[in-house]
């Protein structure tokens, strides 16, 4: 068992010290690492105990006669959505029953160290608002008795020498019952185990050990900062893949004009093309395959576009979007495409205050294609009228 503790002990400060290079993968999502001051609580409770050997259980004593009482304090974290870690302190009066040497009041002061695993979150899905979750825990901890005075059982002793103190190792369950992102309320149910003499029994066996259950209730606040966990939004590799390929060819174009001789009489002379000055070229909106959501990435997009109408107040927009013709068939696409120009209208007006009245929107599905690369063509083009 001492083994075991420090194993679990060294587990759960690798874990402390790391949380912050663990990236948050909750349900297969991936969520954005907060700040170092984010997802802190802490938190008050108290409730009652039991302590449980075979002689308390033989004992001829009511259930409420061997109920005593505990509190405790809380600081923890949430690294993600999943997992968190706790430092607890605690302490509180215990009744024995046993009778023989065992006194029958006896305190104790102590704490504990736990690794906590949100079930709820970790096989549902995860819900910053969720009212319920259910989160067990696994630790370490240690214990000092004192007597029914709060004084050191030894007094003739040293502070940690011939006292009763013990490690213990904790297992429990936590219910929390969240009233807003930053306050919640918690029913805890949890288990310690940890060496026979610590009831001054005398007994000191290598492999013996009592127990004692505990309940708790009480109520947690968020030490500021963030209290919640963001997804993150992953890039679309095909466009990507797509972007890095028109780029690769752009460089080898640009590689053969280089090695080309700066005087050539039979190249043919180049002439400027001419953009109509109607065009607003420089906009588009990216979306995912089979989305009409504006990716954070693409709402630069959406606010430069604004930026200019805020700039030409006589200046309107069109907005033409498109579906790419290699996926869904005709009609979900011009669906598809009329969902797209009506998130990027309802961007600029909700999101930027343009007045509906200078946006007018158009969709053409997969019937036209403005772009080589297919998907390019899952876009939303600005045009300026």
């Amino acid at each position: 068992m001492k083994k075991f503790g420090l194993l679990l002990f060294s587990a759960l400060i690798a874990f402390s010290i790391s949380a912050q290079e663990v990236q948050n993968v909750s349900h297969g999502t991936v969520y954005l690492k907060n700040k170092a001051s984010d997802n802190w609580y802490i938190g008050l409770g108290g409730g009652t105990n039991l302590y449980m050997t075979k002689g308390e259980n033989d004992a001829d004593a009511s259930f409420g006669d061997r109920l005593g009482w505990n509190g405790q304090i809380e600081i923890g974290r949430w690294n993600s959505p999943n997992w968190g870690a706790r430092v607890v302190i605690d302490g509180g009066h215990i009744k024995h029953v046993a009778g023989g040497t065992v006194p029958p009041e006896q305190n104790w002061l102590g704490g504990h160290l736990d690794l906590m695993y949100d079930v709820t979150n970790a096989w549902g899905s995860y819900n910053p608002d969720r009212v319920y979750s259910l989160v067990p825990y696994l630790g370490i901890g240690y214990m000092y008795g004192l007597d029914a005075d709060w004084k050191k059982p030894n007094p003739d002793g040293d502070l940690f020498k011939h006292q009763n103190q013990t490690l213990t190792y904790n297992v429990g369950l936590i219910n929390n019952f969240q009233l807003s992102r930053s306050v919640a309320l918690f029913l805890e149910i949890g288990y310690k185990v940890f060496q026979e003499s610590f009831d001054f029994s005398g007994t000191a066996g290598d492999f013996e050990y009592d127990s004692k259950l505990t309940a708790a209730a009480g109520i947690k606040f968020g030490l500021g900062g963030k209290q919640d966990f963001t997804p993150a939004e992953l890039m679309d590799y095909n466009l990507i893949n797509d972007l890095n390929s028109q780029i690769n060819r752009l460089r080898a174009e640009n590689e053969e004009l280089r090695l080309r001789p700066e005087s050539c009489p039979e190249c043919p002379e180049v002439q400027p093309t001419v953009v109509s000055e109607g065009v607003y070229v420089p906009n588009v909106v990216f979306f995912r395959i089979n989305s009409a959501k504006i990716d954070r990435g693409q709402q630069v997009s959406v606010y430069n576009t604004a930026e200019y109408l805020k700039a030409n107040p006589n200046a309107k927009v069109n907005i033409v979007a498109y579906a790419d013709r290699q996926t869904g068939t005709p009609e979900y696409n011009f669906a598809l495409s009329e969902k797209r120009a009506r998130a990027v209208a309802d961007a600029l007006t909700n999101d930027h205050g343009i007045n509906s009245d200078r946006i007018s929107i158009d969709w053409k599905g997969d019937t036209e294609q403005p772009y080589a690369e297919n998907d390019w063509n899952r876009v939303a083009i600005f045009f300026v009228e």
